[in-house]
């Protein structure tokens, strides 16, 4: 089956992250009108370049995910050029790990921030160009450990399971806007900075084009009729 995207405006949070390029390669090839929004402004344009997608069908937004301010001028920004937005995908978030007792208050924030705080400036910034606009999607990642927490990673797998809460709340606020909001569960990414921390796994892994591809489907019209789910894309664990 062909996923055409064409003419919409797909939001991607966190686009020079480990999974931004591929999820921007998979949008553009769709037909998907691009606003790429993360830092530096130098990787944004080097994944501009790489997508060799003409300029009139993607903007780059330099934008700390962590800026209120940052992300609500993103999205003004949006509003102005294209007086709507369909598509918020929400790719940030990364992993630190220790025990309950050697977890301080700053990296208990740090987790905080850094995968449910972010989403929250998102989410609250976009949500109304898609309500608005009456046809929108929305997917945020998690992680496979929220459902069965492993030791040592309390503040990473609490900041994920409220964000996947949250996410779940607001497929409810918006089902009757014809707004979808769906999150996509990922244990590991297989990319060249995982395989040089640890050798490779038979299980659990997965390239991020395959996210990509969940998320592409999850954004279509035929994907319309999923919302407020958990999706594992785990490689066949």
């Amino acid at each position: 089956m062909s996923i055409s995207l064409t003419n919409r405006i797909a939001v991607i949070i966190g686009a020079t992250g480990q999974l931004g390029p591929a999820v921007a390669h998979a949008f553009a090839d769709a037909g998907a009108r691009l606003v790429l929004v993360g830092t530096p402004q130098t990787a944004l344009d080097t994944l501009r370049i790489k997508l060799g997608y003409r300029e009139s069908r993607v903007i780059t937004l330099a934008a700390d995910p962590l800026s209120e301010t940052d992300i609500n001028a993103a999205a003004e920004r949006v509003r102005e050029k294209f007086e709507r937005a369909d598509i918020l995908l929400h790719l940030v978030g990364h992993f630190r790990g220790g025990t309950l007792a050697e977890t301080s208050d700053a990296l208990w924030d740090e987790m905080l921030n850094v995968n449910l705080r972010s989403a929250i400036f998102s989410l609250r910034a976009f949500l109304p160009l898609l309500t608005a606009n009456e046809w929108g999607r929305i997917v945020t990642i998690s992680s496979g450990t929220t459902q069965s927490p492993p030791p040592n990673a309390a503040a990473y797998v609490s900041a994920k399971a409220a964000l996947e809460a949250m996410t779940l709340s607001v497929a409810q606020e918006a089902k009757d806007k014809g707004v979808t909001a769906n999150v996509v569960l990922v244990r590991a990414l297989d990319t060249n900075a995982t395989r040089e921390k640890s050798a490779p796994k038979k299980s659990g892994v997965v390239r991020p084009e395959d996210v990509a591809a969940t998320l592409l489907f999850l954004c279509s019209e035929e994907g319309g009729a999923i919302t407020g789910a958990r999706i594992p894309v785990f490689g066949g664990s």
